[in-house]
């Protein structure tokens, strides 16, 4: 019998040992309850195995335990994009007080998409967290260093088949791509603007009768300043399309940036000719910007 219970015992202290160990890791708050734990074999071991986990949720932040969630659940958040479902701004995150939650949140962005997650990164660059900032340095850098790439790819393309839509439809929206970024430098950006605008106009040449072309080289003409190349193009817009709205907004919006008070009155006058398809949107926008069309 004596024997029996020195068996038992051996039994459970060594089963406490390797439950402490294996399960628990030694953590110090594990360890405290290692008395109660050897002196009551069952009601100890339950009570606790329910302490541990009662701590441990009470140093769980609502935000850790959020992004614990599978991806599908996990809602996407990106800052500047309306379209998508914010679960939590970013800027709250990093107020997060517990160091390893919050970087535990970055990560998930880096391992998920983090081009997408662009913004937030460029938010998290100056975050007063080093391991947060570095996180976001070099995965912005490595970014950078993607669209360097690809762009270099999508020219040579171009350059090799200049006269084949794919590539160059592929180099355009690269062009796009880089500059939507805000990674660029004021350079650099001017300089790839320009290059955009020489490739639409190449597409013009070879396809005459695309809109998005047309669209796309007058908001970049734009952005460059050159307001008259851009009222040109959208002149041309309201002669090829009259009846689509792109046409006649994209021509307001030109003579509002210049400050073109004559070709946006001419073009107000016109408009309540012509049986335009109005969206509500558009409808809306030209009442704004010209007063009743009806």
């Amino acid at each position: 019998m004596k024997t029996a219970f020195i068996v038992l015992i051996a039994i459970h202290l060594l089963a406490c040992a390797v439950w402490f160990y294996f399960i628990m890791g030694l953590k110090k708050d594990a360890l405290v309850l290692l008395i109660p734990v050897i002196f009551l074999p069952i009601i100890g071991l339950l009570s606790a195995w329910i302490s541990i986990r009662k701590i441990q949720e009470e140093k769980e932040t609502p935000v850790s335990k959020l992004y614990r969630l599978s991806d599908k659940e996990i809602a996407p958040v990106s800052a500047g994009r309306p379209e998508l479902d914010t679960v939590l701004p970013f800027d709250e995150v990093l107020l997060l007080t517990n160091d390893q939650s919050r970087r535990e949140v970055m990560m998930h962005f880096l391992r998920r998409d983090p081009f997408m997650y662009l913004e937030m990164l460029k938010v998290a660059k100056v975050s007063t967290d080093v391991e947060i900032t570095h996180y976001a340095t070099t995965t912005i850098m490595e970014i950078q260093r993607d669209l360097d790439i690809a762009m270099q790819k999508a020219e040579k393309a171009y350059f090799e088949n200049p006269d084949d839509l794919e590539p160059v439809n592929r180099f355009i929206q690269t062009l796009i791509s880089y500059i939507d970024t805000g990674l660029l430098l004021e350079n650099r950006m001017v300089q790839l603007r320009h290059q955009l605008s020489e490739v639409l106009e190449h597409k013009l040449a070879i396809f005459e009768n695309s809109r998005s072309a047309h669209l796309l080289l007058v908001e970049n003409e734009i952005q460059l300043g050159n307001y008259g190349r851009a009222s040109e193009v959208s002149k041309a817009m309201c002669e090829k399309w009259p009846t689509h709205e792109d046409s006649w907004l994209m021509g307001l919006h030109v003579c509002m940036v210049s400050g073109n008070a004559v070709d946006k009155a001419a073009i107000s006058e016109k408009i309540k000719t012509i049986p335009i398809s109005w969206s509500r949107a558009g409808r809306e926008e030209v009442e704004f910007l010209c007063g009743s069309i009806n």
